[in-house]
């Protein structure tokens, strides 16, 4: 009995002390995982190479309204020069191939070309020009005024480059001779007959081009005849040119020449 009874005091103490230890919840234990790396990002493209300013590119040939008759084009200087190239077309021919050269000329110049101011028969667009030279400077003249209103620049009409190709450059050589106050270097390209001395004595330069299909002989040996004279002269040839065209290289023999014109 005392057994028993001892017994029964021993399992109550220890059921006493289990309650006095602190409950436990049945959590799971912690995992702790890993985070997977982040994906590589690709290297960002290359920026594209930059373009050259818009600034240092000449202003495009634009038509421009002459008083009194139909506009002429116009390629204006590169810069703030004051200065002013004419050009005179051929025969019974347009203005339109001034957009192959215009920029050799702007690098210098503000270009401006007229057309002739008799139309050929049966050609809509084509021009000639008249034998009054009087009233063609007359005409230079009022559309360098016209220009220098239409850009803002008041343009020197005192000291014009005068270029002409063919009939053009005939008609140059006379203007020259008649006004050479106005016109102090000149290009005659492929004109009809050999520049005369006495026309284009009081030049301060003289370019005389033709094409490499062209006869040469004579106007190459004028053009060293006139330097040895007195007249700062040279002459060109247009590689691959026939008469009517300025060939494949021809942008780059007037840029030479523009050079030597204009310093």
């Amino acid at each position: 009995m005392r057994r028993l009874l001892a017994l029964g005091l021993a399992v109550t103490a220890l059921g006493g002390l289990a309650a006095l230890r602190p409950h436990r919840p049945n959590v799971a234990p912690e995992v702790v995982t890993q985070a997977a790396p982040a994906p590589e990002r690709a290297p960002a493209p290359a920026a594209p190479p930059q373009q050259p300013a818009a600034a240092n590119a000449p202003p495009p040939v634009r038509l421009v309204p002459i008083s009194g008759e139909e506009p002429a084009r116009v390629a204006p200087a590169l810069g703030d020069s004051k200065r002013v190239i004419v050009y005179l077309h051929g025969f019974c021919s347009d203005t339109s191939g001034v957009h192959e050269w215009a920029g050799a000329a702007q690098r210098h110049a503000t270009l401006i070309a007229p057309h002739g101011e008799l139309g050929c028969d049966g050609q809509p667009g084509r021009y000639r020009w008249g034998n009054d030279v009087r009233f063609i400077d007359y005409r230079i003249q009022r559309a360098i005024r016209s220009v220098s209103k239409a850009t803002g620049v008041e343009l020197d009409r005192t000291s014009v480059t005068l270029v002409g190709y063919s009939e053009g450059a005939a008609r140059a050589e006379s203007l020259i001779w008649l006004f050479p106050d106005h016109y102090r270097r000149a290009a005659l390209m492929s004109g009809p007959e050999v520049p005369a001395f006495d026309k284009v004595r009081q030049l301060e330069r003289l370019a005389v081009l033709r094409g490499e299909r062209e006869y040469r002989r004579t106007y190459r040996l004028a053009a060293e005849h006139f330097d040895r004279a007195g007249v700062s002269s040279r002459f060109w040839e247009l590689p691959g040119a026939s008469h009517g065209g300025l060939g494949p290289e021809g942008p780059r023999v007037l840029g030479e020449v523009f050079d030597y014109l204009m310093p």
